[in-house]
């Protein structure tokens, strides 16, 4: 997991201090919410496109998630998903989550439009997390992704946003 985090590190996270600087932020505490922001976002993005980079060799989810659950590479070979790495996936979708919520302040302490798009950002991303876990993370049957479909669900989530402050 740690490998993994440091991957994040060193290419997600640093677009989002990048998109910081150009709209004028320079806090250290926005940075350390964009970074979790920002690791979760390459991390669904890695949960979601499984089966794409297993037939691509590669594979994103720890070995060590992988042994505790007993998951198996033949599996993934044969295109399944076994409850054993159904658990693994929910493992590090669990984490995921956590690095949302962890990011999530910096979708309210900046200004303007990007707001918004942070937040659409935020809600989305965590809309296809959920619709993994909802599809117990089966991407060999088919690939989560937003469609014209979750529009109303994510325009109603924006307006309903309720704030929470870096400073909490």
């Amino acid at each position: 997991w740690g490998d993994l985090l440091d991957y994040c590190r060193r290419s997600a996270n640093p677009v989002g201090r990048i998109v910081l600087r150009i709209a004028g932020i320079d806090n250290p505490v926005l940075d350390r919410h964009s970074d979790a922001f920002c690791t979760a976002l390459q991390l669904t993005n890695f949960w979601q496109d499984l089966a794409i980079d297993w037939h691509r060799g590669r594979l994103y989810v720890p070995t060590d998630d992988r042994d505790a659950a007993g998951a198996a590479d033949a599996d993934l070979d044969a295109g399944r998903i076994t409850p054993e790495w159904r658990a693994a996936l929910s493992e590090v979708g669990r984490r995921t989550r956590e690095l949302f919520d962890a990011g999530r302040p910096v979708c309210d302490e900046v200004g303007g439009r990007l707001k918004w798009e942070l937040r659409l950002t935020w809600l989305g991303a965590t809309r296809v997390l959920e619709r993994l876990e909802h599809a117990g993370f089966d991407v060999f049957r088919r690939r989560p992704a937003l469609g014209m479909a979750d529009a109303p669900l994510l325009m109603w989530r924006t307006a309903r946003w309720p704030a929470r402050t870096a400073s909490r």
